[in-house]
């Protein structure tokens, strides 16, 4: 797709309203965080790079806490990985699967420690009040191993993606 193309498509109607670089050169987000902000390498897709900033994002996405967004960006601006990677698969876990995958952190959590998952309780505030650390627990172990199985992943998808569409624009 050449540029004329690009800004015409849909993608390049939204992303041409965010703001360039020269934009942000001199404001408070460029004073604290420095030139680093401005690195491509952590904006553009590169395959090791991008496969980090996949393996962020999911991990941030299995730990329940708020602002996992902002988390997955800290680390990636700091791991000097790929940020929007990292952003993007925090939506993992969106308000439809939030409640599929908070359940299975809970029966991992219950299995590692020993508790009966599935132990009858005729009082709810009872089962709330024992829920959080079956939860924390059954996340930090599902959030480490989906982040290690997701770089595999991200790396043969991105080698895919390469081998898909770019040969095949490089043919035209």
């Amino acid at each position: 797709m050449n540029p004329r193309e690009w800004r015409r498509s849909v993608a390049g109607k939204y992303l041409r309203h965010l703001p360039r670089i020269k934009h942000i050169r001199g404001t408070w987000l460029h004073r604290r965080l420095g030139d680093r902000l401005f690195n491509l390498e952590m904006w553009q897709p590169q395959r090791e790079r991008f496969a980090a900033g996949c393996a962020i994002g999911v991990f941030f996405a299995m730990i329940p806490l708020p602002f996992q967004m902002l988390g997955a960006a800290v680390i990636a601006y700091f791991g000097r990985v790929n940020i929007p990677a990292a952003i993007a698969l925090t939506w993992l876990t969106n308000p439809l699967t939030a409640a599929f995958f908070v359940y299975l952190e809970y029966k991992i959590g219950n299995l590692l420690l020993g508790s009966v998952a599935g132990e009858p309780s005729g009082n709810i505030f009872e089962v709330i009040k024992r829920a959080p650390i079956p939860v924390l627990t059954g996340a930090g172990v599902l959030a480490v191993i989906s982040a290690i199985i997701s770089y595999p992943i991200a790396l043969w998808g991105f080698d895919w993606v390469e081998r898909r569409f770019l040969s095949s624009a490089r043919k035209k």
